[in-house]
């Protein structure tokens, strides 16, 4: 089995997480095809190697392989008919998720076939989190400036991450509001005693020009490795998080007691 590992961080994750619990499923060996951060790296770096990760990364002359495998049928088919047919994509070789849902026919997909998708559901996983968990833990070394940050974390802090930067603009995803910021603090003062705050941003000035918090809190820095927001992120046990993946992750991470998230993740759902 290998699976299209693609995108950002929070994606690169559900889809190893989904692969790997799908691969113990149907006794596969898993691999992964990272063919797309040939071209797209500066943009979108491979994340998955920071962690203790198990699988292999497939070879050029694998992946074509198991893609060329009954393709001249399977390409024909349109988009639409590929996503209603069940028997299809468990007998073909290449097997596309059905984005416009959770798509959980694909929970044992064919050993030999080819994944591709974002499966953003802890559905596709949660009968293998320890496995999943096992192996997405990150490296021990930490340096020295977020060990300091790591040591103020307490039972009483809430990690809240306040996501901009891309989602500006974009038509896929909304832009979680203050006000939305400001009930989810209001939420966790009811629930813990004394919480303070521990901020991310991707803008740090905006954060800084444009909220005010009522709460003892504190920004993280700009970091020079983007990883440890969520390594630091892992470390809180309360989480107000916006519809992003990476601040799921880093939340999920933590084994959480709170966990405030938007009802929509995406435009078209609202």
């Amino acid at each position: 089995m290998i699976i299209k590992i693609f995108q950002g961080p929070g994606n690169q994750m559900f889809q190893y997480a989904y692969a790997l619990a799908a691969s113990k499923r149907i006794g596969a060996e898993l691999k992964l095809d990272l063919s797309w951060y040939d071209e797209n790296s500066a943009h979108r770096p491979y994340i998955l190697d920071r962690f203790n990760i198990s699988a292999a990364v497939a070879t050029k002359e694998e992946v074509e392989y198991v893609k060329s495998k009954n393709a001249p049928n399977f390409l024909n088919y349109r988009w639409n008919i590929l996503r209603d047919s069940i028997a299809l994509r468990h007998k073909k070789a290449v097997v596309f998720e059905d984005l416009s849902k959770v798509d959980l026919d694909l929970l044992n997909p064919y050993k030999n076939s080819y994944v591709e998708g974002y499966f953003t559901s802890e559905l596709f996983f949660n009968d293998f989190e320890k496995e999943v968990r096992q192996e997405l833990r990150f490296q021990p070394t930490i340096s020295q400036s977020v060990k300091e940050i790591v040591d103020s974390i307490d039972v009483n802090t809430v990690a809240i991450s306040i996501r901009r930067g891309d989602f500006i603009g974009n038509q896929l995803h909304n832009i979680c509001s203050k006000e939305y910021f400001y009930r989810a603090i209001e939420k966790t003062q009811e629930a813990i005693e004394n919480p303070t705050l521990l901020i991310f941003s991707d803008e740090l000035e905006w954060i800084t020009e444009n909220m005010k918090f009522d709460v003892p809190h504190s920004i993280v820095p700009k970091l020079e490795d983007s990883m440890d927001y969520m390594r630091l992120m892992s470390y809180c046990s309360n989480h107000i998080i916006p519809n992003s993946t990476f601040s799921w992750w880093g939340a999920w991470l933590s084994k959480p007691k709170l966990v405030i998230a938007p009802d929509f993740w995406l435009a078209q759902d609202v």
